[in-house]
C-alpha cells in the first residue's frame, strides 16, 4: 500500500504533458494540448491534455484521468505498477515493501484476494480426481487444457461447505466470503454454505485481469442454467465485459470488437484464435461498457443466435453504442447456433465470413421491424427506429438514416424529423440507479449536479456558496455527493486550490466517481459566467428536489387514501401545501 502523500509527491513532480508526450505526439492548442486519442480510432483529434489541471480527457470516447491513469491505460498495468513506474521516472523513493496486515488491507484488496483463492480452488478441483465429471463435460464441449488454464475455468464440488472449509483452513474470515458473494447464510440459522455447488465455474475478470466474480453453469439441462455472483464492492455487472482482459489487444489490432452473449461464446472462439470477442453475459449494454470498448475500437459487431434475432427489443440495448459514437453491425448465425457451437462445427474462417457479411444496425433493425410488423405499421416502425437515429452523434449520418427511413415507409422526411424532435434522450452521465430505471431524473437536473461539482472543484468561493445555499444532501447522485464531500475534506485540510489530478488519485478503483470529476471539470472549464451558472444550477436542483418530494408524497397520499388513514392524509396534505407555497429561487 503506497501512502497518499507519496502519490501526491509523485504527481507534484510529474508533468502530464511530458508523460503523454513520451507515448503520442501532442500539439499546442491554446492553454491545452491536443492529439488523436490513443484509446480509440478517430479522424478528428479529440484528445485534450490540460497542463493547468494535470489531467487528460477524450471528448470522443470519454477516457480521462491524471498522469498515473494515462500510464495505467496505455501500458495496461495496475495502479501500483503505474505508481512504481512513475516514481522511477521522477526519482521518488517508494517505501520498502512490507507484508500488509489483514487489518490494513482495504476491502477491495481483500475481495480480490479471496476471489483469487476461489478461482484457484475451483480450477484445482476440476483437475483433481473428484472433478472428473466436470472435466469430462468441458472436454465434450471442446475445451483444451490450455484454454481451461488461461481462463482459470473450474468446477465447484457437489457439497454444501467444501469451499467454506477450505477457507477456514486458510484462515479467511467467514464475513469476507459473504461480502464476496461466495457463501450464503442459511435461512434456518445454521450458518453459511457455499453459493456455488456442482457447477462449472467461470471466473469473471475485470479489465485489468482481477477476478471480481463468478458464473456457475450446470452440467445438464436443469434450471437455472447459470448462477452468477451477486453485485459486491468490486463487482457491478454493468461495469464488466467478460473476456475484455484477454482480448483488448486483439480488439485494437483488428479494429473491431465482436459482442456475444455467454462465457463459452468467448472462451471457445478465443481457443480457435478469435481474440477480439467479449460477452455482455446476458445484460443490456451500458454506457460504461461502451466507454470501455471505445478505448480500443469504434466498431462493434453483435452476434445474435437465431432465437434472439427475432426480438426487436434485444436491439434497443445497442443504441447505447451508437450514442457513444460507435459503428454497430449485426450478424445472425444459423438456426440453433451460437458462436461457441458454430465455430466448433465450421471453424474460424467460416465464422469470419459471417462477420464480413454483417448488416449495419439501422438496416438490420428496419428489415426486422418491417418483417415483424408489416410495412403498413408506419407508427410502430418509426417509434422503434427514431430513438436509434437520434443517438447517432453525426448529423450527416442522422440525415442519411432519416432519408432512407422516409423512402422505405413512403412518408415525408419532414414528418419524421418532427417526430424525432419528440424523442427524449437521457443525459450521458448517470449513476447505476439511473441505468436500472429506478431514478428517472430530468436532463437539466443531471447536468446541474455535475456542473455544480465542477464549479466546486475549480473555485473555492463557488464551493462555499453551494454548501451554504444548497447543502450536499440535495445532491441525489451518489457519485457527485461523494466527490463533493471529498472536496470539502480538501479545503478543510488547508488546500487553497484543488488539483483535479490529485483528486483523481484518491478515487482509484471508483470509476463512476472519476468519470463524474472528469465531466464536471470539462463543464466548468467552458463556463463563461460562473455567477449565473451557480444561480441557474442551484435553482434547478432545488426545483427538481421539490418535484421529487411532491412525487413521493403523492404516492404516500394514494396509499393513505386506500387504507382510509385520515391522520396520515391530513399530514401529507399539509406538507404538500407547504411545499407548493415555497418559492424556488
Amino acid at each position: 500500500m503506497i501512502p497518499q502523500e507519496i502519490i501526491d509527491q509523485i504527481l507534484d513532480t510529474l508533468d502530464i504533458v511530458d508523460v503523454v508526450s513520451e507515448y503520442i505526439q501532442l500539439k499546442k492548442a491554446g492553454r491545452n494540448f491536443k492529439a488523436s486519442c490513443p484509446f480509440h480510432s478517430e479522424k478528428t483529434a479529440s484528445f485534450v491534455v490540460s497542463p493547468e489541471k494535470q489531467i487528460y480527457h477524450c471528448f470522443g470516447c470519454s477516457a480521462g484521468g491524471n498522469a498515473l491513469g494515462f500510464i495505467m491505460n496505455y501500458e495496461n498495468i495496475t495502479f501500483p505498477e503505474a505508481v512504481e513506474m512513475a516514481a522511477r521516472k521522477v526519482g521518488v523513493e517508494l517505501p520498502a515493501n512490507k507484508r500488509v496486515s489483514k487489518q490494513e488491507q482495504t476491502l477491495t484488496e481483500r475481495l480480490y484476494l479471496v476471489n483469487k483463492h476461489a478461482a484457484a480452488f475451483y480450477h484445482n478441483y476440476l483437475k483433481s480426481e473428484k472433478g472428473k465429471k466436470g472435466l469430462t463435460y468441458l472436454k465434450k464441449r471442446g475445451f483444451t487444457d490450455e484454454i481451461l488454464k488461461e481462463f482459470s475455468v473450474g468446477y465447484a464440488p457437489d457439497e454444501w461447505e467444501a469451499f467454506k472449509k477450505y477457507c477456514v483452513e486458510k484462515k479467511i474470515p467467514a464475513e469476507l466470503l459473504k461480502k464476496a458473494g461466495l457463501t450464503i447464510s442459511s435461512e434456518k440459522g445454521r450458518g453459511d454454505y457455499d453459493r456455488f455447488r456442482n457447477r462449472i465455474m467461470f471466473p469473471i475478470f475485470n479489465e485489468r485481469g482481477n477476478v471480481v466474480g463468478f458464473g456457475g453453469r450446470v452440467l445438464d439441462d436443469s434450471l437455472p442454467k447459470y448462477i452468477n455472483s451477486p453485485e459486491t464492492a468490486i463487482y457491478t455487472k454493468s461495469n464488466v465485459l467478460y473476456g475484455l482482459n484477454f482480448c483488448k489487444r486483439g480488439i485494437r489490432e483488428k479494429g473491431y470488437v465482436i459482442i456475444s452473449e455467454g462465457y463459452m461464446d468467448v472462451a471457445i472462439p478465443f481457443q480457435f484464435g478469435v481474440n477480439n470477442i467479449v460477452a455482455a453475459s446476458g445484460t443490456a449494454l451500458t454506457s460504461r461498457q461502451a466507454a470501455m470498448l471505445k478505448k480500443y475500437t469504434d466498431t462493434a459487431v453483435m452476434v445474435f443466435d437465431a432465437d434472439k434475432a427475432g426480438e426487436a427489443a434485444s436491439l434497443r440495448g445497442l443504441d447505447v453504442l451508437i450514442e457513444n459514437g460507435m459503428k454497430v453491425r449485426i450478424v445472425t448465425l444459423s438456426e440453433g447456433d451460437d458462436p461457441d457451437s458454430f465455430i466448433r462445427k465450421n471453424g474460424k474462417e467460416k465464422f469470419f465470413d459471417f462477420l464480413n457479411n454483417a448488416k449495419d444496425l439501422f438496416d438490420y433493425k428496419l428489415d426486422l421491424l418491417i418483417k415483424k410488423l408489416g410495412a403498413d405499421d408506419i407508427g410502430g416502425i418509426s417509434d422503434e427506429m427514431l430513438p436509434t437515429i437520434t443517438r447517432a452523434q453525426n448529423a450527416v449520418v442522422q440525415s442519411k438514416y432519416i432519408k432512407i427511413l422516409a423512402e422505405r415507409l413512403g412518408v415525408h422526411e419532414a414528418s419524421l424529423r418532427q417526430e424525432m424532435g419528440k424523442v427524449k434522450k437521457d443525459y450521458s452521465y448517470h449513476s447505476e440507479e439511473d441505468e436500472s430505471g429506478t431514478d428517472k431524473r430530468s436532463v437539466n437536473y443531471q447536468k446541474s449536479e455535475v456542473h455544480l461539482l465542477g464549479l466546486a472543484i475549480t473555485d473555492r468561493r463557488a464551493f462555499e456558496r453551494i454548501r451554504t445555499e444548497l447543502g450536499f444532501d440535495k445532491f441525489r447522485d451518489k457519485n457527485v455527493n461523494f466527490v463533493l464531500r471529498l472536496v470539502e475534506d480538501f479545503y478543510a485540510g488547508g488546500h487553497k486550490d484543488i488539483s483535479p489530478g490529485k483528486m483523481l488519485s484518491r478515487l482509484e478503483g471508483n470509476e463512476a466517481a472519476k468519470n463524474a470529476v472528469l465531466q464536471a471539470v470539462v463543464n466548468a472549464d467552458i463556463t463563461k459566467d460562473v455567477g449565473k451558472a451557480l444561480k441557474d444550477c442551484i435553482s434547478c436542483v432545488r426545483k427538481e428536489n421539490r418535484e421529487e418530494e411532491i412525487k413521493v408524497l403523492t404516492q404516500r397520499l394514494k396509499k393513505a387514501q386506500t387504507e382510509k388513514n385520515d391522520k396520515e392524509m391530513t399530514e401529507i396534505l399539509l406538507k404538500m401545501n407547504r411545499i407548493h407555497k415555497e418559492k424556488v429561487v
